[in-house]
């Protein structure tokens, strides 16, 4: 993808990263290592063929200092290139600087507060009471609920809805169709029958979240549903209500985060993972995609719980034997408890002990 021209010095200034080879060769793109021509930058993962470092055709590649000594182009040394790469990429795209001002088909209640510098455009609707920032950007057809309140600069896609008593942080990005503050599935059951738990809590959403395309996120039921600063919410998530979630924790399309979980800082979660209520799990856990988590982890670590698909029969199979596990479980037990037992001179086991 072709952007400004950009001399090499400047692009390694940007990054804090060592120049190798020209300083003032222009860089005028950006692409994977594969693909790349002259005039192109791209990054170079330990772990990858070094076959492909060596048969690139890019013009500055991005890349460790263990790598650094196999390649003879020009190169910027770092100790992260994938995270180097990012910042190159935000500093070739900017994000466009908005013009503020409200469109003409903005809905706002009375006694609503908008900065000065914010923009609001065609069909946004704010109801009483919330207040937005300055910086913010509201897409066609968001809507805010009352008494919300927007942090500066966050940028919020088109056809998001935030409902009543939400607050979100400053710098956020929340993708188009993403629901926050709806209410959590709560309903308690007499005579066979559900009754409707009002949900009255809110959500808060930290600094420099990120929340995907279609993900919702629940109302807490009396108090609030809690998104730490800098955590990344991927598409289709869904987090249930007075979920906890610490700062900087990642968690990947499809995932089902039951409510009253807690989940720590630092946390990376795979998609299509299912988190149980009511459950703690520890700073700094990886949990592998397509997990079942049941239980509170409470020691930092990686952990997976997939049982791999198979044919119809053969699944039936494991899952009768999976029955049936405890029953052998003892079994064993009683045996290595019998063959322990001490023999008498003719080798026969001893009775009557």
């Amino acid at each position: 993808m072709k952007t400004g021209t950009r001399q090499l010095r400047d692009l390694a200034r940007h990054i804090g990263g060592e120049l190798r080879g020209q300083a003032d060769y222009l860089i005028t793109g950006v692409a994977p290592l594969e693909s790349a021509r002259s005039g192109d930058i791209t990054f170079y993962l330990s772990g990858t063929a070094l076959s492909t470092l060596q048969s690139s055709q890019a013009g500055a590649v991005i890349l460790s200092p263990q790598a650094a000594d196999d390649f003879g182009g020009n190169c910027i040394v770092v100790n992260n290139p994938y995270a180097a790469f990012a910042k190159i990429l935000q500093y070739l795209f900017p994000v466009p600087r908005h013009e503020p001002g409200l469109h003409h088909s903005v809905q706002l209640d009375r006694d609503v507060q908008v900065h000065p510098d914010a923009r609001l455009d065609a069909f946004v609707r704010v109801e009483s009471g919330a207040k937005i920032a300055a910086g913010v950007w509201l897409e066609a057809g968001v809507f805010i609920g009352a008494n919300v309140e927007i942090g500066a600069g966050t940028h919020i896609y088109p056809g998001v809805k935030i409902y009543r008593d939400c607050r979100i942080g400053e710098r956020c990005i929340i993708h188009a169709g993403a629901i926050i503050g709806a209410d959590g599935f709560g309903f308690a059951e007499e005579n066979q029958k559900y009754i409707k738990i009002p949900q009255v809590g809110g959500v808060l959403v930290g600094n420099d979240v990120e929340i995907g395309a279609n993900a919702c996120i629940d109302c807490g039921v009396m108090t609030d549903t809690v998104l730490g600063d800098g955590v990344k919410i991927d598409n289709l998530v869904q987090v249930g209500h007075n979920v906890h979630i610490g700062a900087h924790t990642v968690i990947a399309g499809q995932t089902g985060v039951a409510g009253s979980a807690r989940i720590g800082r630092h946390c990376r979660i795979g998609g299509q993972v299912g988190i149980a209520g009511h459950i703690d799990i520890a700073d700094g856990c990886v949990i592998a995609g397509q997990s079942a988590i049941t239980h509170s982890l409470r020691i930092p670590g990686v952990y997976s719980g997939v049982v791999p698909a198979h044919e119809i029969t053969r699944w039936r199979r494991i899952v009768a034997r999976f029955d049936s596990l405890d029953t052998l479980f003892r079994r064993v037990k009683f045996l290595e408890k019998k063959s322990a037992r001490p023999a008498s001179s003719d080798g026969e086991p001893l009775h009557g002990e």
